[in-house]
């Protein structure tokens, strides 16, 4: 009954204050076409949100249905599930389609990783949550779009010092003029870690400069590089190391020093003009892991990913429409090699892997009267190919997908509106996923399938003056689930294998409320269930999630409560290993003086104890990744 009483006092509360008025039109853009409304559930983050937090994790764990964890692992990188996609990732992020202005920086095979994006270059946020391969093909169980701030001229110079050893450095320099809009940002980040054997330090450059036309068109050219020389991986615990000493590491991970270096070099190139759009991009990332286990326990992989797209965006009367191609490639040169206590050993693999995919689309809104109406069309077709030079097991696969998405939208008024959408997902499995074969051998795990889902979706939304509402309600069946696990023969290897069908049902209550010119209140309650074929719970989903905000300006200081609570999940697919719920509460301040900015902020004020991450039936128990206890951190930052 908590969660029906919760949902309706956010949505009724925001109603009895409603007030009929004309609202300015913003064009969405992680929804692709150039429209004002959004008949699909969606969750903007704007700046003045982003400047409080470190990491990306925390600007959007407040978001109904999306579950943030590692963000305190930097070997594992920061892992995102919505409706519980994206939950079976092992490091970073899997089922998620992350865009970095308009340009996909997910993999062709659907991973993402977000250690390189400065956090000071982001403005806003926009998440999709639902299936939307009707728009973005593969692995895309929802959408998170990431915009640069706007570049302006001044220079600023950014240190942030707190618990752990905790240091971030950050340089940048703008400069704009009639033709050209140019920056240049430099960071550098280091973390001794909560957990023993947890620490990371890492460097970025990232360059941007835009040419301006007399016509309005724009072209676009981004250049970033990110080394990390140092991500360490403490390992899971059992529930009994971590009543000993939740902060301390697993001894086999000490052992065969677990970690990774990384290195990677982006560019990106975008034109605009006022119907076409056309983008395309390269990177090249090489990764160097050390995992706790001895056979194939050491990982050199050459990985390079690069493509384009184009679409065009037009009006007629009542009807819009965009339609467009992408077209992407993926090389990984992977080798494994034994794990000698921390030394490298014999080879134990070595294969090229291959991941093509060609997808078109299109996009139609007709506009009748209060309704509109909106349908797309895709089609993706992926070519993946596996040469082995250890053994005879080269192999290739075909895979295809056709996903049509159709939604109705009606106003009520100005200020109330409703949908109902209906949308089809795709997920191929990564080229890790087969790669890791159970049988030990080299080559594809050929029994592992791609996952299908159909979706529904029936939303209201209220925005008034003073309150922005919504309520959602969802429900998805997803087929051949894929889902890790661990093998007694290979301990701390993840493999991947499908476990039939998924039934997602959901509700989402959302409510931001202007108090006053000085308050605002923002509320977010998520309630689902995630049952298996076997009537059991996918693991490390949260069937309840809430979260409460609260913004008051006093002068120039902005203070922020935050108060998260996660409700129970499982560690385990047999749901017999309960994670317990826990609340957090995280409290920030923020000041403006002269040309400084200076702010504080104390994460976990209770201390309470929780779990940054649970490693999803992990053998021998070690499911167990606590999260740090009470910490804090100042910055300061200097415009000059």
């Amino acid at each position: 009954m908590m969660h029906r009483t919760l949902y309706f006092i956010f949505f009724f509360s925001t109603l009895c204050h409603a007030q009929v008025q004309n609202l300015k039109e913003v064009v969405l853009k992680a929804q692709r076409i150039q429209s004002s409304i959004h008949p699909m559930s969606q969750t903007d983050i704007v700046q003045d949100s982003i400047l409080l937090k470190q990491e990306i994790g925390e600007l959007i764990q407040f978001v109904p249905s999306l579950f943030v964890s590692s963000q305190q692992n930097f070997s594992q990188d920061t892992r995102i599930s919505i409706r519980g996609f994206g939950t079976r990732a092992t490091f970073g992020i899997r089922g998620i389609k992350v865009l970095w202005d308009g340009i996909p920086i997910t993999t062709p095979d659907g991973q993402t990783q977000l250690d390189h994006i400065p956090l000071s270059s982001i403005g806003t946020i926009e998440v999709l949550r639902g299936v939307s391969s009707g728009l973005y093909g593969n692995a895309s169980g929802g959408v998170i779009t990431l915009k640069s701030t706007q570049i302006n001229n001044e220079q600023t110079l950014t240190a942030t010092f707190g618990d752990f050893g905790t240091q971030h450095l950050v340089g940048s320099y703008g400069f704009k003029n009639e033709k050209n809009i140019f920056r240049v940002i430099l960071e550098h980040k280091k973390h001794n870690g909560y957990r023993h054997w947890s620490g990371y330090e890492n460097s970025l450059l990232a360059l941007s400069n835009t040419f301006l036309t007399n016509n309005g068109n724009k072209l676009s050219v981004d250049y970033s590089y990110f080394n990390s020389p140092l991500a360490l991986d403490a390992g899971g615990l059992t529930a009994d190391e971590v009543k000993v000493n939740r902060s301390q590491a697993r001894q086999r991970n000490l052992n065969y020093k677990a970690g990774e270096k990384v290195k990677q070099h982006q560019f990106t190139t975008r034109w605009q003009s006022k119907k076409w759009t056309a983008y395309g991009f390269f990177t090249k990332r090489n990764l160097d892991a050390k995992l706790p286990f001895e056979f194939g326990g050491q990982i050199d992989l050459r990985r390079s990913y690069y493509g384009l797209g184009i679409q065009k965006d037009g009006r007629k009367k009542q009807w819009l429409w965009q339609y467009g191609a992408e077209a992407a490639a993926q090389r990984d040169g992977r080798n494994r090699f034994k794990n000698i206590l921390g030394e490298r050993g014999a080879a134990t693999l070595d294969q090229s892997e291959r991941f093509y995919t060609l997808g078109i689309y299109g996009i139609v809104e007709l506009a009748l009267s209060d309704w509109r109406f909106r349908a797309s069309l895709r089609a993706d077709t992926h070519y993946i190919r596996l040469v082995d030079f250890m053994g005879n097991n080269s192999d290739n696969k075909n895979l295809s997908a056709y996903s049509p998405h159709v939604a109705a939208f009606y106003s009520f008024s100005p200020t109330l509106s409703s949908y109902v959408r209906w949308g089809t997902g795709f997920e191929t499995p990564s080229l890790n996923e087969l790669s890791s074969n159970p049988t030990g051998e080299t080559g594809f795990n050929n029994i592992l399938r791609p996952q299908q889902s159909q979706e529904i979706e029936v939303g209201i939304q209220l925005k008034t003056k003073i309150s922005d509402a919504s309520l959602t309600i969802f429900t998805t069946t997803t087929q051949d689930e894929i889902l890790s696990y661990e093998l007694s023969a290979f301990p701390g290897q993840d493999f991947f294998r499908n476990i039939g069908r998924v039934d997602r049902k959901g509700i989402e209550a959302t409510a931001n409320l202007f108090l006053n010119e000085t308050t605002t209140l923002k509320l977010n309650y998520s309630h689902g269930t995630y049952k298996t074929q076997d009537g059991n719970d996918l693991p490390n989903v949260p069937g309840i999630q809430f979260n409460a905000g609260l913004n008051h300006l006093f002068g120039k200081t902005n203070l922020s409560l935050n108060i998260r609570h996660v409700g129970k999940r499982y560690a385990d697919s047999k749901n017999l290993v309960e994670v317990p719920r826990f609340w957090a509460i995280d409290l920030y301040s923020q000041s403006k003086w002269g040309i400084t900015t200076w702010t504080m902020g104390i994460c976990n004020i209770t201390n309470a104890n929780y779990y940054d991450n649970i490693r999803i039936n992990a053998f021998g128990g070690r499911y167990y990744e606590p999260a740090s206890m009470r910490q804090t951190f100042a910055r300061v930052q200097v415009q000059l």
